[in-house]
Order: C-alpha cells, then structure tokens, then sequence
C-alpha cells in the first residue's frame, strides 16, 4: 500500500490588500486585492495590475440623518441619486421634478352601530357587524335577529345563510326535512314552533317586510302553495325602483305590447 502524502499545508497569514486605505487581508480575494475591493475591481473601479482607481463609484450607499432630496422644495428623504422615491420615479420616465401634488385624505366613515368606531366597509357597517349581518344574526338595520348560537355538537356549526338569503339552523336530531350537516330552514322552524305542529309542503312561509333574514313570527305569514306561489305572495319584494325602471324601458323598446299591457291602468 502506497504511503499517502501531505498536501500542502494551509496558509495561515496573508498579505495585506493592495489598496492603501484597506486594512483587509488578501484572503478569499486575488491579484492582491481582498475579497470587496476585487470585486470592484472586476466591476472596473481598479486596475487589477496596479490597483489605482479607474473611476469613482456610482451608487450612493447610505444617506446620512437629515438628508432631504435634492428637488427644491422637497423635504422628503433621498432614495437614490439624490431624489426620493416619487421625483426619482418621475426621472425614470422623464417627467419634469417640479413639486408633488398634495396626497388626497380619504374621509373615513364609521359603522353605524352604536358604540363601533371601526370603517364601514359594506352598506354602513364594519367588517365584523357586515359578517353579523350576513349571518342573520342582526338586521340590515342592526337590530339583533337572534342570540348567538351556543353549540350542541362540534361538529355542527352555527347559522348559515344559504345562496338565495335564507338562515339555515341546526335542528335536532331526528327532525323531519333536514339536510345532510343537520340543518333546517329557521323560518319554517320557527313557524312550526309556533303552531305547535310540522308544516305541510304545500305550506309557504312568506316573509311579510320582504327581508328573508328576518325570522321574528310577527314577520312570517303561511300562505297556501298549491294555488301558485306568486298568488297572495307580492312578487317585488327585492326588486328596488331604479330596476322596476329599467325593466319597464326594456318592454317600452323592445316589446311595446307588453309594455302597453303593464301600463294599460296607469294609463288609463
């Protein structure tokens, strides 16, 4: 077996960078300079055989305390080339560096329930009573609809509201009419908790102020299905006046007979 040699031992100390002012040793750099003044030298600031300086640097590294932008005018802090972020973009495009408009404050408006400071985000209330709302659990008006739900089982959750605006609640177990997760319509429950008895199918409950997430019995009205649900139930509940208008123009443009039907009493 061949004995194995040595190879070079490493080096323990190293020359000093060639540039005058650098006190950084040569270690991990080449051709003399150490490792950030090679790098700049491979940028073309120094000469590799020499090390002088080929040209100065252009890029500012730092501002100091108290520099403002260089625009006139302007007491911003400089980003780079002397400007602050807005006139260094307007010279990026080629913009004349004249002085900034003044930034437009958006008023804020706060939630219309009693007692919340927070931003209306969605028809006057906030975020937090927006979800409330969507929930059922408090009306377009704010005033509470129902207790929050307390929980049975985990793995039940609380009131939904489905995608036609009804409230879904968790009904108990073996309740007739309920869906896969437990849950029933509540206007229909609480008009059979009411009446003391299941409602029939051909039995609608009708919400009389139109607002399908209003569940109070005083809202509610049982009206007869098998005559046809638009009988008794008054159809433009959800519809406002500026699409009755439209609709009314559409039938006025593109199909007068109609139109002259649906206004045969105003008319008149």
């Amino acid at each position: 077996m061949t004995e194995r040699k040595p190879g070079r031992p490493p080096q323990v100390e190293w020359p000093a960078c060639k540039i005058q002012q650098c006190s950084n040793m040569t270690k991990g750099g080449a051709h003399g300079f150490c490792h950030s003044h090679y790098v700049a030298a491979r940028r073309g600031e120094f000469d590799l055989q020499t090390g002088g300086r080929l040209r100065e640097p252009q890029r500012v590294a730092s501002y100091g305390d108290g520099a403002l932008c260089s625009v006139q005018g302007c007491g911003r802090r400089p980003k780079a080339l002397g400007l602050c972020q807005a006139h260094w973009l307007a010279q990026t495009h080629g913009r004349e560096l004249g002085p900034l408009r003044e930034r437009s404050v958006r008023a804020v408006t706060p939630c219309f329930i009693y007692g919340c400071n927070e931003r209306a985000t969605s028809k006057g209330m906030c975020q937090r009573h927006a979800h409330l709302r969507d929930r059922g659990r408090i009306s377009e008006h704010g005033e509470p609809l129902r207790d929050a739900y307390k929980g049975g089982k985990k793995h039940y959750p609380g009131p939904i509201r489905n995608g036609y605006g009804y409230i879904l609640v968790v009904a108990s177990d073996g309740y007739t009419g309920r869906t896969k997760d437990g849950r029933v319509l509540e206007h229909r429950l609480v008009m059979e908790q009411k009446l003391g008895r299941l409602l029939e199918d051909w039995e609608i409950v009708h919400h009389i102020n139109g607002i399908r997430s209003d569940n109070r019995f005083e809202n509610l009205q049982i009206l007869d299905g098998r005559k046809g649900h638009g009988e008794g139930h008054p159809p433009g509940h959800g519809v406002t006046l500026v699409e009755a208008q439209r609709a009314l123009e559409y039938f006025k443009t593109n199909h007068p007979e109609e139109y002259a039907r649906l206004t045969k009493g105003q008319n008149g």
